[in-house]
This record gives C-alpha cells, sequence and structure tokens, in this order.
C-alpha cells in the first residue's frame, strides 16, 4: 500500500504555530502538508506584514519601527537562515537573538518556545532594502524548513521501515512523495 504526501515549498505556511521542531514522527511531517490555498493565506499575511512595515515607516516612525510578528519560530532554523546570509547572529537567549544589517539592529524575540518571533528593528534608512532583505531572509527560512522536515520524514521513514517509493520535485518546487507502507 502506498500514500503520497506533498512537502510545500513553504511546509509551515499553515501557520507560525508549527515549528521544526515539532516534527518527532511521520505522522506529524503529514499533518504539515497543506493545500496550495493554505499557502496562499500565509503569503498574504507575510505581505500584509511587509505592508505594515513599510507603511509604519512612511508615517514617520523613522529609524525605529515597533515590533512586528514573522513567520519564524523555529530559533536553530532562524539562526541558521541569518548566517547563511552573511550576518553576524548573537543568541542572547532561547528567545532573543540580535544581528545586523549594516546599520540596521534586527532584534527578534518571543515570549514562549513555539511561538512566532517578533523583530523590532532600529537604524533603519532605507525601507527598500530593507524589506528587499526580510523577503529574502523569509524565502530562505521557508528553504531551510522545507529541507528539515524533508530531511526528518526521511529519517522517520527510515526508522519506521518505510520506504520513499517515487519522488517528484514539482514547478512549484513542491515534492510529491509517495511511500510504501
Amino acid at each position: 500500500m502506498s500514500i503520497s504526501l506533498i512537502l510545500l515549498p513553504l511546509s509551515i505556511a499553515l501557520g507560525a504555530s508549527v515549528s521544526a521542531t515539532a516534527i518527532s514522527t511521520a505522522a506529524a511531517a503529514t499533518a504539515m502538508v497543506g493545500s496550495k490555498t493554505a499557502l496562499a493565506v500565509a503569503a498574504e499575511a507575510n505581505l500584509r506584514h511587509l505592508k505594515h512595515l513599510r507603511e509604519l515607516y512612511e508615517k514617520g516612525h523613522g529609524e525605529t519601527l515597533p515590533p512586528i510578528e514573522t513567520i519564524f519560530n523555529d530559533m536553530t532554523l532562524l539562526q541558521k537562515t541569518l548566517e547563511e546570509h552573511g550576518l553576524s547572529v548573537s543568541v542572547v537567549s532561547d528567545h532573543q537573538l540580535l544581528c545586523r544589517i549594516g546599520e540596521v539592529l534586527l532584534d527578534y524575540t518571543r515570549q514562549t518556545a513555539g511561538e512566532p518571533f517578533r523583530v523590532a528593528v532600529s537604524g533603519l534608512q532605507n525601507i527598500d532594502n530593507f524589506l528587499n532583505e526580510m523577503e529574502c531572509f523569509e524565502r530562505e527560512y521557508k528553504q531551510n524548513v522545507q529541507s528539515y522536515t524533508y530531511n526528518k520524514l526521511i529519517n522517520n521513514l527510515s526508522e519506521s521501515n518505510m520506504t520513499v517509493a517515487e519522488e517528484t520535485v514539482l514547478e512549484d518546487n513542491s515534492i510529491l512523495l509517495t511511500i510504501n507502507i
């Protein structure tokens, strides 16, 4: 018997409440598989966040913007993403990290593990450059989450004596897996 799963390019786009560390079994990973509709909803929410940042900047908040919720909810993957982007990251605690993009300070904080980070921005001089960087971080984070999810799923399948019968990368970079159970 076989089942098919699709790992979306943003497999955690179903909501910021799903973290990569929450994937402990193949069954949990299948719960992360969402529809393209859910992906579109998450993408729309992300665009609203970036639009909100632009509006705040343009309304005169100047160099410092109030904290705004991000899609990032896994500390390890967030740190990895920022470092892969060439930024120096300082981990303050399990719930806070700091990094700089030139003169801009990004202060990522959250109250408890598993909830999305909020980012406070200070030292902002150019909103367009900053928003481009944020979009790039989010794209890279999504790729890292998909990669983590894929690797964790493959490991869990192996431990459960299940095998991948077929794997196809679709046009939108979704991964279609057919699994022998």
